[in-house]
């Protein structure tokens, strides 16, 4: 038995202003083959992200990682509260505020390298409601 974590990586490829084609053979490159089990989807619609992410929590997936911006994060990250997948962050969108905000690297190669860690830390969320 592997004791491999499974992840998958959800990638935004309209998100920000940089383009994703090479995200697939970087995070080849990078991802510590010894720790992962690793796949790729790209989002096709709005609300995507949230569906792969969901899905990913009910089939036992370690990490979901959301490649994207604010907007793709949330969808990701919404999708995993109460659930045992952890979420990791590759920011590529224009503005990055909770990427940010949690100290995590702003480029790619820096933010592939923390999830290569693999330092997995809990914390709280809140959900704001406006009248």
């Amino acid at each position: 038995m592997s004791n491999k974590k499974r992840i998958i990586f959800i990638i935004n490829p309209i998100s920000g202003t940089q383009k994703k084609d090479d995200f697939p053979e970087l995070i080849d490159q990078m991802l510590d083959h010894s720790k992962f089990d690793i796949e790729l989807r790209f989002t096709e619609y709005r609300g995507h992200a949230a569906e792969i992410a969901r899905q990913s929590a009910a089939d036992g997936i370690d990490v979901v990682v959301a490649v994207g911006g604010d907007g793709t994060v949330n969808e990701v990250a919404r999708s995993l509260v109460h659930t045992n997948t952890a979420l990791g962050i590759i920011p590529c969108g224009s503005g990055n505020g909770l990427a940010r905000h949690l100290c995590i690297p702003i480029d790619v190669r820096g933010s592939l390298q923390l999830i290569n860690n693999c330092a997995i830390e809990s914390f709280d969320y809140g959900v704001i409601k406006l009248p």
